[in-house]
């Protein structure tokens, strides 16, 4: 009886080793940040973003449409490199390095010509001083159109936010320093218009719901023209830092 508990506890002491040898030799879980991607490039039908975290480019999807959003969670990185991939003869528009820190949310823009494309990533932060995130609605706006005209969105008829007054094209440097969202105690199901300087509406969209927790970003694309018609984007994030 006693062989049979000594050997029984041998049995046991080894499984026990043995399973923490597998488990010393199991990768350990990637940390991960949140990455969205917008395409406000009309000369394309389509563009690849691809990233590399350490271990060469990889893809993040097959080809994103104009006007397309799209959301990924990818490795934490220092230095990570992002290629944005024309579909027209295979055009590289974008080649730059960022970091994405651990459980952090960030967006990628982008929109230009292909003679001059733009591109800007925001880190996608809560309200300075908010201490209760779902609570709030929180928003933002790029005018990412190609237009020469300074443009204004109103949201509903409230007197419209001084952040989204009079908002030339953006360039790279305006669209990071826009990145904080602006809280809104403006909730509710509301019409979007955006118009010019002189007044003229160049862009409607109805039935945007814009509730406490909501944190959007809107945005102006297109040309005007027939193919590219003004159009109001929204991005509704999944996280916010």
């Amino acid at each position: 009886m006693k062989r049979n508990r000594k050997a029984f506890s041998a049995l046991f002491l080894g499984a026990v080793l043995l399973a923490g040898c597998i488990k010393d030799e199991e990768p350990e879980p990637e940390v991960r940040s949140g990455f969205a991607v917008v395409n406000s490039f009309l000369e394309a039908r389509a563009v690849q973003h691809r990233l590399d975290m350490g271990r060469g480019f990889q893809p993040l999807n097959q080809g994103l449409q104009y006007r397309g959003i799209d959301f990924y969670a990818v490795p934490s990185c220092v230095d990570c490199k992002l290629e944005i991939i024309s579909s027209n003869e295979l055009a590289q528009l974008v080649d730059t390095t960022f970091t994405l820190e651990e459980n952090r949310y960030y967006t990628s823009f982008l929109f230009g010509t292909e003679t001059a494309p733009l591109h800007f990533v925001t880190e996608d932060h809560v309200p300075e001083g908010t201490e209760d995130p779902a609570a709030i609605a929180g928003v933002r706006f790029f005018n990412l159109a190609e237009t020469s005209q300074r443009v204004t969105l109103h949201i509903a008829e409230a007197e419209p936010i001084e952040a989204f007054r009079n908002r030339t094209k953006e360039t790279p440097e305006t669209g990071k320093h826009a990145e904080e969202f602006i809280p809104t105690a403006h909730t509710g199901t509301h019409v979007l218009t955006i118009q010019d300087e002189d007044g003229e509406q160049l862009a409607r969209r109805t039935g945007v719901a814009l509730d406490p927790g909501d944190y959007l970003t809107l945005f102006l694309a297109g040309d005007g023209g027939e193919s590219a018609p003004y159009y109001i984007g929204i991005v509704r994030h999944r996280g916010i830092n």
